[in-house]
């Protein structure tokens, strides 16, 4: 498989994994992934089908490179403008590292096309719940979809 080959692979099977959500945002009341949640099925995948992530931050930007490990001159890179966060009662470190570890999660779902409800409908919608019942049935098509294409595939490849 090529770089694009074990991208596509890798996402397919994350979306397969059935990942659940542990984060929870008390204030607008809605749930999201954790690091925690995506971090341990991704690197799973990425020693059976032998890719490795890097993250890096600089200044400007911060980068995630998937890397085919048999062909490490072979990846593919994902970016995103570097922001800060204000947390209350933090200290400008534990911002940074705030910032960091949202920009990190937020490059790990641009990757693996791990699609969330959109947390902003649920602060700005006079009736999040049926916003969100709408956006789970929008998730769950997507995903069956992604379950179709990835069988399609699987027995393409599995036939050559």
């Amino acid at each position: 498989m090529n770089v694009f080959e074990k991208l596509n692979e890798a996402r397919l099977r994350f979306q397969n994994a059935n990942v659940k959500k542990s984060g929870h945002n008390n204030f607008a009341g809605y749930t999201y992934y954790e690091l925690a949640d995506i971090l341990p099925v991704i690197n799973k995948l990425a020693k059976e089908l032998k890719f490795s992530c890097v993250v890096n931050f600089t200044k400007e930007l911060a980068t995630l490179d998937f890397v085919d490990l048999e062909k490490t001159e072979d990846k593919i890179t994902f970016t995103s403008p570097m922001a800060s966060a204000t947390l209350k009662g933090c200290h400008e470190v534990q911002n940074m590292g705030a910032s960091e570890t949202y920009l990190k999660r937020y490059l790990y779902q641009n990757c693996f096309e791990i699609v969330e409800a959109d947390a902003l409908d649920a602060t700005m919608n006079p009736n999040p719940q049926q916003v969100l019942q709408q956006q789970r049935r929008q998730i769950q098509n997507h995903n069956q979809v992604n379950s179709q294409n990835y069988n399609q595939n699987y027995r393409s490849y599995s036939q050559k």
